[in-house]
């Protein structure tokens, strides 16, 4: 098939692009990163929610508002991104002894 052929039969082909460049689409919204352990062999992640400022080769910088200082930079390696959000975290309670593991992250 044609591109023009798969276009018209699964709808536009946006869900190919690679993350990199899904991210880049979010830049100067606010989303919700979930980070995943690189370091450690353990289950359990983090999230952090701010306003999507840049996006490089090989990370992201969110910029976090604090309720009473100053705006706080975080910069996250692509490879630790487990998910990402566009607006605030998800609503969602995990069950017991799922986030985090005992003893923090």
């Amino acid at each position: 098939m044609s591109e023009a052929q798969l276009q018209s039969y699964y709808g536009a082909m946006d869900m190919a692009l690679p993350l990199v460049d899904r991210l880049r689409q979010l830049q100067g919204q606010q989303v919700t990163i979930y980070v995943m352990h690189l370091m450690r062999h353990q289950v359990g992640t983090f999230e952090v929610t701010g306003m999507l400022h840049a996006v490089g080769i090989d990370y992201v910088e969110l910029h976090v508002a604090g309720t009473s200082g100053p705006i706080r930079y975080v910069f996250i390696p692509i490879a630790a991104i487990g998910a990402v959000i566009a607006g605030g975290p998800l609503a969602f309670a995990p069950g017991p002894g799922v986030y985090p593991p005992h003893g923090g992250l």
